[in-house]
């Protein structure tokens, strides 16, 4: 979720392929993004297994520097970025809105995605 007007919808592709010629036929803007997977959808758990073995010997730490995740929409201090964090960061929902009205409500007006 990107904001207010723009999303980004994942899925299998004949799903896509309908959903793409039912929004074009309607006047809403739609293109598709030229990707090989389909993260932050029920595709990815699949890889689970494998994702979590691969990623399991990261070693989180806090951080000096705030991070609003994408995966919470709040601030964290980057001590819970272990292998699940990061397999539940490519597999739900990106809240990317969240995350940017949160730091306009923490008085930040420029960030870094």
């Amino acid at each position: 979720v990107n904001g207010p007007a723009s999303v980004v919808v994942s899925g299998d592709v004949q799903g896509l392929d309908e959903l793409l010629a039912r929004w074009t036929e309607s006047g809403v803007r739609a293109r598709r993004v030229a990707v090989d997977y389909a993260s932050h959808s029920a595709h990815v758990e699949e890889l689970k297994d494998e994702l979590l073995d691969v990623l399991a010997p990261i070693e989180p730490q806090a951080g000096r520097i705030p991070v609003y995740s994408t995966v919470t929409g709040e601030v964290e201090d980057g001590s819970g970025f272990d292998a699940a964090y990061w397999f539940t960061n490519l597999r739900q929902t990106v809240e990317f809105e969240t995350a940017t009205r949160n730091l306009l409500r923490d008085g930040y007006g420029v960030f870094v995605e």
